[in-house]
């Protein structure tokens, strides 16, 4: 017999409940209700209830011990316009056959094996800052690591097909965000010409990028034999040539597509936004800075980084971990629960959204101690030792955790090594920095960087 008592929590006030609150700044709105209300707490969201479970324990109720009773929240229609069914928003048999599939494609000694060319593609990309360097301009790291992180993302999965097109996409992609419904004001409707302006920008643009996918997969069969990307690896393994080739990707193009924009879309915004932190947090601590330059020094030298020394830098891997707790990029993500069950004692019915928030996780004071000061040596092995594992998720976790987790700190740990080869990041005087909510947690104004040659 299920439990008819809910949680407790914020109402806020009026009709519209916390949805202000909410809007103007969920996570730092989120932190308060979980200090406040404790490990899982009921937010009045004017028309209907969320449930926010921030607790350890009760994390892993919802994504291990019952998985199977919640599924991904797909309300967000942008997010499946834009990728589809692909592995992110894909849902039973279907994601577990793209999950199994594309499985052994991420895993460490798979990924190793791909570092030399990735390391190539980074080195020649952070060379281009040289200008930038000795005529003493600023490098805007948000924009830069985008580009970068997408031509990374993108030859990884769309093979060599993609190089030729990365400025465009690039472009494409930047319209897409730029017109991202996002709503200004409580009031705010598409009928209103600001939004709807942006609805067909928004539209025209996911249209090119399908284009140029569309134009990919066409030209793919006259490259397949020497290709590197993950696009070989989603066609069947008997098909031999071309004309099989062609007519395969002919009966399947949508399908192919959504798989790959799901694994390019989420394999770069969230890798350049954690390197802006990174950089961000590497120069507001000169002596993180110099005890990174230090080993990097030591461990790599003025040498190519491979995978072997990659692996090596330990005090590197701390500090890009630490800034992903205070700065994940993922903030927070949803699922909703199929069936009436409990959580932690308490009620929750069927449709109910459960907000599970690594930014508020993150800052919990029973497991992390001064939570809002940055500290590496949090995750030296014997300060981990007991820590639950639900309580640092920056790429999630369960059976649907982020399937690119070691992509990401190793495509990190690189892009850190090779700028402190070659280069001194400081911020701009005067440039503000602060957390914005979007797909990302990024930073709003930025992250504007002077660049220095390490000789001057």
């Amino acid at each position: 017999m299920l439990k008819h008592n809910f949680p407790p929590g914020p109402e806020g006030e009026g009709k519209l409940g916390c949805l202000p609150e909410m809007r103007a700044n969920p996570m730092e709105f989120l932190e308060q209700v979980a200090l406040e209300y404790g490990g899982i707490a009921r937010v009045n969201m004017g028309d209907y209830y969320s449930y926010l479970v921030s607790e350890p324990k009760l994390i892993k109720e919802v994504l291990v011990d019952h998985y199977d009773k919640y599924k991904k929240n797909t309300r967000y229609k942008q997010v499946r316009m834009v990728i589809g069914e692909g592995m992110l928003l894909s849902e039973g048999d279907i994601w577990k056959h793209q999950r199994l599939h594309a499985q052994p494609k991420f895993t460490a000694k798979s990924l190793d094996k791909q570092t030399d060319w990735i390391t190539s593609l980074a080195a020649n990309f952070l060379d281009t800052w040289k200008a930038n360097a000795y005529e003493d301009n600023p490098v805007e790291l948000e924009y830069q690591f985008n580009l970068l992180t997408q031509l990374l993302a993108g030859v990884w999965v769309m093979g060599e097909g993609f190089k030729p097109r990365a400025q465009t996409v690039f472009n494409i992609y930047n319209q897409i965000r730029i017109n991202w419904p996002e709503m200004t004001d409580l009031r705010s409707t598409l009928l209103q010409p600001k939004n709807l302006k942006k609805e067909i920008n928004f539209r025209k643009a996911l249209a090119n990028l399908n284009k140029c996918v569309y134009s990919l997969l066409h030209e793919y069969p006259d490259i397949y034999e020497k290709d590197i990307g993950f696009l070989k690896h989603l066609l069947p393994e008997d098909l031999t040539d071309k004309a099989a080739i062609r007519k395969y990707i002919k009966s399947n193009k949508r399908s192919l597509r959504d798989q790959l924009l799901t694994l390019f879309v989420t394999a770069f915004e969230t890798t350049a936004t954690s390197l802006c932190w990174t950089m961000y947090v590497i120069d507001k601590y000169p002596e993180v800075k110099q005890r990174i330059y230090d080993e990097v020094k030591q461990v790599i030298g003025s040498q190519t980084p491979t995978a072997e020394t990659l692996n090596k830098l330990d005090y590197t891997e701390k500090v890009i971990k630490e800034s992903l707790r205070l700065y994940s990029s993922v903030h927070s993500f949803s699922r909703v629960a199929l069936e009436d069950h409990e959580i932690g004692g308490y009620r929750v019915p069927k449709d109910m959204t459960v907000i599970i928030s690594s930014y508020v996780t993150h800052r919990l004071p029973e497991y992390w101690d001064n939570p809002h000061t940055f500290d590496p040596s949090r995750f030296d092995k014997q300060r981990t030792v007991g820590r639950s594992r639900f309580a640092y998720i920056p790429f999630a976790a369960g059976h649907r955790n982020c399937i690119g987790s070691y992509m990401a700190l190793m495509q990190s740990k690189l892009v850190v090594a090779l700028i402190a080869q070659r280069y001194n990041l400081t911020l701009c005087s005067g440039h503000k920095v602060e957390k914005h909510a979007a797909t990302t947690m990024r930073p709003k104004y930025g992250m504007k960087m002077n660049v220095r040659p390490l000789t001057a």
